[in-house]
């Protein structure tokens, strides 16, 4: 397994120098960050409405008091309501995220990429080993480069009807530290159907 790992690194290595010597890679710049920043917002919201919606009936969210119970449904993603409906509101965003920035920043962003700093480089690498790595939920990076990080997000979705509160805990704020070492301009942000995006 560790062998596949180095082995797909090494691919991907290769693949960016060839790419170096036929396409110019680019950050987006301050707007069209600030576009890719209302994307966010937008499917996150909408897929935080979408999923309550469809479970609870319109304009309708599950109570802070039922987050830790079983999910009553034909197929559970999880042992409680609150990853249960973590999951499929992550789902659901992706599905938004994916098809719009697709129409302007196709080569830009990254939805779920798995991501290590090499012990001895220090360099960001693409890999599908587990250990020692990191999965940020959206990273946007240099052209059809994802090792090149710009921003890195992470999605939120607060259970409960009193989800206007700090989301900041002890975790994510370990979470986010964490991704910061990967590297990029600017601070990892939350994102949250509530709060929008959120810097610390």
């Amino acid at each position: 397994m560790v062998c596949g790992g180095a082995g797909v690194e090494k691919v991907v290595r290769t693949v960016e120098a060839l790419r170096g010597f036929i396409t110019v890679s680019k950050f987006l710049d301050e707007a069209q960050k600030a576009a890719v920043e209302d994307v966010l917002r937008d499917c996150v919201r909408e897929a935080n409405t979408k999923v309550d919606d469809e479970l609870f009936g319109k304009g309708r969210s599950l109570p802070a008091s039922e987050c830790e119970k079983e999910p009553v449904v034909p197929k559970k993603l999880a042992p409680d309501w609150r990853r249960h409906l973590g999951k499929l509101k992550h789902t659901a965003a992706f599905e938004c995220i994916e098809r719009r920035l697709a129409e302007r920043f196709p080569e830009n962003f990254s939805i779920e990429p798995r991501l290590r700093k090499d012990e001895f480089t220090q360099e960001v690498l693409l890999t599908d080993r587990r250990a020692g790595s990191l999965k940020p939920d959206i990273v946007i990076h240099f052209a059809r480069n994802i090792t090149r990080i710009q921003c890195i997000y992470d999605l939120k979705f607060p259970c409960g009807y009193a989800v206007g509160g700090n989301p900041w805990s002890d975790e994510v704020i370990a979470q986010m530290r964490a991704y910061g070492e990967l590297g990029g301009e600017c601070p990892p942000s939350l994102v949250t159907p509530q709060l929008g995006v959120v810097r610390r």
